[in-house]
């Protein structure tokens, strides 16, 4: 089975494996969902598949097999989705008016124009970078994680695997700069 809706609230998530439990408002319903859902914030639109059970003590709930996440596909979406508390500096009021400015485009400023971001009132040029660098950033997750799921790498497993990318990706960008800094200082700069 297949409900698609965006996380209306977190009740619980585990930290370690991201067994999480929320909710999730549909176009015609709220649904609880129970899975493994890394890297999900409120706000975010997810397409889950699953089924549904009867849990003795909470009710029904939708049991998550796997997941999609997926852009928003409204302004109003949109602007949940922001205000979520993903990108840091980006809470319900800058949200608002970073919407409201771009109105649809809004997604494709944050991804391809940042420093547009800019015109807006209480971002500064520095910040619209900053946000745009975040925002780039948890697109390119979630890029990874449905790459991944493609070849059945579930969502609790993909969460290893980015935080491994990640981690080799600093280290290596660490060993460039080392190398860069003894190499200028080889060099008499």
């Amino acid at each position: 089975m297949e409900l698609k809706g965006h996380i209306e609230e977190i009740i619980y998530q585990n930290e370690v494996n991201s067994y999480t439990v929320a909710e999730l408002h549909t176009s015609s319903d709220s649904v609880m969902i129970v899975g493994y859902l890394p890297f999900i914030n409120k706000g975010d639109t997810l397409k889950l598949f699953g089924k549904y059970v009867t849990h003795q003590e909470y009710g029904e709930q939708f049991k998550i097999e796997t997941f999609e996440k997926m852009m928003p596909e409204s302004v109003d979406a949109t602007e949940k989705y922001l205000a979520g508390g993903l990108i840091k500096g980006v809470g319900p009021a800058t949200s608002k008016r970073i919407v409201e400015h771009f109105g649809e485009e809004t997604l494709s400023v944050l991804r391809f124009e940042p420093e547009k971001l800019s015109r807006v009132k209480g971002i500064t040029k520095d910040k619209a970078i900053l946000i745009g660098e975040e925002f780039n950033e948890k697109w390119d997750l979630w890029q990874i994680v449905s790459f991944l799921e493609k070849f059945g790498i579930g969502a609790a497993n993909s969460k290893k695997v980015y935080e491994a990318i990640r981690e080799r990706r600093y280290r290596k960008n660490r060993r460039k700069s080392i190398y860069a800094c003894g190499h200028s200082l080889w060099c008499g700069f």
